[in-house]
C-alpha cells in the first residue's frame, strides 16, 4: 500500500516559501516519529536538486560519518577528495563539489542520531555552513529530527546556531479534518473512532486505511500476534529515550491515572525523585508530545498548581488494552479479542476519556462552532482540590472569554443516548464556578459523541449541544 500525502497546508506553504528565497538559509523541523516529517520535506523539495542523508539509530560517531559518506557517494559519484575522514567538518565539506548547482538543498534527516545527541556536530556544521555552504547561491539546509528536546535546546537555541535558523516547524498530529483526507472512504464516526485509538499520527491512520472498518483495523493491527501496534511502544521508547526506565515508569504512572497527577503524586507513583531530573524527563516527554502539563486557566503560567496527563492516544490505548492482553495476543489462541474487549465497561470508560482528550485538542474548533473565536479567550482545565469548605471540582475544558462569559464544556461519549442525568453533574460544576467567579456568566455546553435523549433536548438546559461530527469542518466552511 503506497503512502499518501495529504494535509499539512500551512507547513508546506512555509517550507516552499523558505526554499524559494534567494539567500542561503537554515530550517529546523521536528516532531515525534511517524508524524510525517520526511514526507513533508520530500513533498516540498520535489523537483529540486539536493542531497539527502539519514542518521543511523544508536550508532557511534564513526559509523555515522561512514554512513554519511556512503550516502554521499551514492548521490554524487565524485564527492571530492578521497582519504581518511576523522571528523564531521571533513565529512561535511565533501558535499561542496555536488552543490555547485544553483539553489541546492541539503536534507539531514534524524539529525539527533547523526549528531549522537551531542553539540559537537552542531558546532562543526556551523563552521562549515558559515565558511563554505552559506557562500553558495540559494543553498538551503534542512535539519530534521524526532527528538524535539534535542532539536530545540541543542540545535535551534544552541550557541552555535542561535539566531541562524530562518524557519522552525514543530510538526504535530493531524486534526480531524486532515485525518478525513487520509481516510476518505470512512464515515465521520469511523474517523473519530480511529483518532480515539491512535490519535492523528499519519503513519497510524495510513495503516487503518488498509482495512474495511476501524474495528477490523484495531483487531488486526493491535490484537493479532504480528500486529504493528504490539511492539510499537518498544520501538517508540527505544528510539526516543533509549532504555532509561524512568521514562517508562512516568508514562506507566500517568497511564494508570487518567484524571492526571500532580508533580508530587507523579513522583510517588513512578517512584522517581521529585527533583531536577524529573523536570528534565517531563520536559523531554512533553517535547515529544507524549505528555501534557496543564495549569488552571485562572492561574499564571509559572503556577505550581499543575497536572500532568498522558496525551498520546496510542500510548493510552496500549496501556489500557494491548499491554494487559499481550500474552493472549502473542499466544494467537484468542480470536476476536478486541471484539470482546470493546464490550466491557472498562473500554466504554476509556473511550469517554479518550473523547475528552480529542475535544481538548480541538478547542479552537469548538470556539468557532460557538461563535466566539473572534473574541479574546483563554481555554484549558479548571480544578480545585477538595477542602473543608469546598467539595472540589475538575472541569477538563472551559473557556474564559473577554466578554465576561465562562463557557463550561461537558464532553460525553456513549453508544446509548445521553439522558438528563448529565444535567445534575454539570450543574454541580457550574455552581462551583459561579461561586468562584461571581462576576462571570456561566454558559453550559455539551459536546457529544453519540445521541442526546429527547428529554435532554427538550430540557433546554444546555446553551448548545455540539455533535462530534461538527468538529470536522464541512466543505462549505
Amino acid at each position: 500500500m503506497s503512502e499518501r500525502f495529504v494535509g499539512r497546508t500551512a507547513e508546506l506553504r512555509a517550507l516552499k516559501a523558505f526554499l524559494s528565497k534567494d539567500e542561503p538559509a537554515i530550517a529546523v523541523l521536528y516532531g515525534r516519529r511517524r508524524i510525517g516529517k520526511s514526507s513533508l520535506v520530500r513533498r516540498a523539495c520535489a523537483g529540486r536538486p539536493g542531497l539527502v542523508f539519514e542518521g543511523l539509530e544508536n550508532r557511534p560517531k564513526k559509523e555515522q560519518i561512514e554512513a554519511f559518506l556512503f550516502q554521499l557517494a551514492r548521490q554524487a559519484p565524485s564527492p571530492g577528495k578521497s582519504g581518511r575522514v576523522r571528523c564531521w567538518r571533513e565529512a561535511l565539506v565533501r558535499m561542496l563539489p555536488a552543490l555547485k548547482r544553483a539553489r541546492a538543498c541539503i536534507f539531514l534527516d534524524e539529525f539527533q542520531w547523526m549528531a549522537n545527541y551531542r553539540r559537537e556536530m552542531v558546532s562543526d556544521l556551523k563552521l562549515v555552513w558559515e565558511q563554505y555552504l552559506s557562500k553558495l547561491h540559494g543553498v538551503k539546509l534542512i535539519l530534521c529530527g524526532s527528538i524535539a528536546s534535542f532539536m530545540t535546546a541543542d540545535v535551534v537555541r544552541s550557541s552555535a546556531l542561535y539566531g541562524r535558523t530562518d524557519l522552525e516547524i514543530h510538526l504535530k498530529e493531524f486534526a480531524l479534518d486532515e485525518a478525513r483526507l487520509l481516510l476518505p472512504t470512512l464515515g465521520l464516526d469511523e474517523i473519530i473512532e480511529a483518532c480515539l485509538c491512535f490519535g492523528g499520527v499519519p503513519k497510524y491512520l495510513d495503516l487503518v486505511r488498509g482495512h474495511p472498518s476501524v474495528r477490523e483495523a484495531v483487531e488486526a493491527l493491535a490484537f493479532r500476534e504480528h500486529g504493528y501496534f504490539i511492539d510499537e511502544y518498544e520501538r517508540i521508547f527505544t528510539s526516543h529515550f533509549g532504555r532509561n526506565p524512568d521514562f517508562r515508569d512516568i508514562v506507566a504512572a500517568l497511564a494508570a491515572s487518567p484524571q492526571g497527577l500532580s508533580r508530587r503524586e507523579l513522583a510517588h507513583h513512578a517512584n522517581v525523585t521529585a527533583g531536577g531530573l524529573l523536570s528534565e524527563h517531563l520536559a523531554d516527554l512533553e517535547a515529544a508530545g507524549f505528555v501534557t502539563s496543564v495549569i488552571p486557566f485562572d492561574k499564571a503560567a509559572d503556577s505550581r498548581l499543575i497536572k500532568y496527563y498522558l496525551s498520546d492516544a496510542y500510548l493510552r490505548f496500549y496501556f489500557a488494552f494491548i499491554r494487559p492482553n499481550v500474552r493472549k495476543i502473542r499466544g494467537g489462541t484468542h480470536r476476536d479479542l478486541f471484539a470482546r474487549v470493546a464490550q466491557t465497561g472498562r473500554f466504554h470508560a476509556w473511550r469517554g476519556k479518550a473523547f475528552e482528550h480529542l475535544c481538548i485538542r480541538h478547542a479552537r474548533r469548538i470556539a468557532e462552532i460557538l461563535g466566539f473565536s473572534g473574541i479574546d479567550f483563554a481555554c484549558g482545565p479548571y480544578f480545585r482540590a477538595r477542602s473543608t469548605h469546598d467539595a472540589g471540582v475538575q472541569v477538563d475544558l472551559l473557556f474564559s472569554r473577554a466578554d465576561n462569559v465562562i463557557t463550561l464544556c461537558e464532553m460525553k461519549c456513549s453508544q446509548a443516548p445521553t439522558g438528563t442525568g448529565v444535567v445534575s453533574e454539570v450543574e454541580r460544576k457550574a455552581a462551583l464556578l459561579a461561586r468562584a467567579f461571581p462576576s462571570k456568566t456561566i454558559q453550559r455546553v455539551l459536546v457529544l459523541h453519540g445521541e442526546p435523549s429527547r428529554d435532554l433536548v427538550r430540557s433546554g438546559y444546555f446553551y448548545r449541544i455540539i455533535k462530534a461530527s461538527e468538529l470536522l469542518r464541512t466543505g462549505a466552511e
